[in-house]
């Protein structure tokens, strides 16, 4: 059985909508990977534009860098929230021994 659906399980529902429950939480997953890679795609396409903005006249190189830097930031917390998004998926696909089936 499922890490989640043993979670889900073990809450007492007196209806059957755990797998409900269970289809939403994973919908919940999704979601918040979808928004961690359309953070990171815009921050590298942001960060293209500095790129190109380094070979224009009279620019502010401060403003450029730092955002760049702000840029860089943001793709590599998004990389690493994906991993972490991808850590808990896994652990909660896993699989997990109910109580009642451990006692026999």
């Amino acid at each position: 059985m499922k890490k989640l659906t043993a979670i889900l399980k073990g809450c007492n529902l007196v209806d059957k909508l755990f797998s409900l429950r269970e289809k939403e939480i994973n919908r919940k997953i999704e979601g918040a990977k979808d928004d961690c890679e359309r953070r990171k795609a815009e921050a590298e396409i942001k960060y293209e534009n500095y790129c190109k903005e380094l070979g224009e006249k009279d620019v502010d190189y401060r403003r450029i860098i730092n955002g760049m830097l702000e840029c860089k930031q943001e793709i590599m917390d998004a990389d690493e929230t994906l991993k972490v998004i991808a850590e808990v998926e896994a652990d909660l696909q896993s699989e997990a021994e109910l109580e009642e089936e451990k006692e026999k």
